[in-house]
């Protein structure tokens, strides 16, 4: 009696890794675990989890330590202030200690809107590096029209565990200040919009192995994207917009842009 075996499903040929998601959001609640299943079947190798308020940290960290491929950092969002105190400080310094942990963030300076508390932004900040530091975790930036002020409070704290820029906004000179101190820089959705200009031509002219790539999913839709919110199988529309501008192969890209993730986040 012959029997048909069931051939293994093969491995998806491009491999991509989403080096910022925010999957912790109650937007997937309803398809997080199919989601997430999903991504290795359809080429997604990694996702990295990134936490804004001290809230959602028991629940990304247990979605990293159940499901496969996922990582989790842990931080305080320059953008929720009004949430954060000494304590959740504390509680961050008590938290690096238990592994696994992949980076603290997002952290960083915000000031997009002119009203901001600069001063607590910097102080909460400066904590976090010195806490990441200490525990010498890398850590996930987010910079948005600040990228001066934080590469001085890199400097002057002498971090030097590296990280990502996530979704890199600045000059070509301040990327390359980042990369200099042993930063990722990452690109999203903003990059899919044909207005995108400067972006794009920041795209093309770093060097690939200094990029990553992300979603920042539910937000930061890809150009031309038909769901309600974003999700890490995005992560497509955003790596064949990049392999458009850049002149080297797809496949290289792939695989450069995904090891450059598992580097900065020191995943095997």
């Amino acid at each position: 009696m012959f029997f048909n075996k069931k051939k293994p499903a093969k491995k998806a040929e491009i491999q991509l890794f989403d080096s910022i998601t925010h999957l912790d959001d109650s937007v997937f609640d309803t398809e997080r675990d199919t989601l997430i299943d999903r991504l290795p079947k359809v080429g997604i190798d990694g996702v990295l989890i990134a936490g804004i308020t001290q809230d959602k940290w028991r629940f990304i960290r247990q979605l990293a330590a159940l499901k496969k491929n996922v990582y989790s950092a842990i931080g305080l969002h320059p953008s929720f202030l009004a949430q954060h105190s000494k304590k959740n400080l504390h509680d961050l310094e008590l938290a690096v200690g238990v592994k696994p942990l992949w980076a603290i963030g997002e952290i960083g300076l915000d000031y997009y809107e002119s009203n901001v508390n600069r001063k607590a932004q910097i102080d909460l900040f400066s904590a976090q590096i010195q806490i990441a530091k200490a525990a010498k975790l890398p850590i996930i930036l987010h910079v948005r029209k600040a990228h001066e002020d934080v590469l001085i409070y890199l400097k002057a704290l002498n971090f030097q565990e590296g990280g990502i820029v996530h979704a890199f906004n600045g000059s070509l000179q301040q990327g390359m200040r980042y990369i200099e101190m042993g930063f990722k820089l990452s690109f999203g959705g903003a990059m899919t919009y044909p207005n995108a200009v400067r972006l794009r031509k920041l795209a093309e002219e770093l060097p690939l192995d200094s990029i990553v790539l992300e979603t920042n999913s539910p937000d930061m839709k890809p150009y031309n994207s038909k769901k309600a919110y974003n999700t890490p199988l995005q992560l497509f529309d955003v790596y064949n917009e990049f392999c458009k501008i850049r002149p080297e192969s797809s496949s290289d890209i792939a695989r450069i842009t995904c090891q450059n993730s598992k580097t900065a986040l020191r995943i095997n």
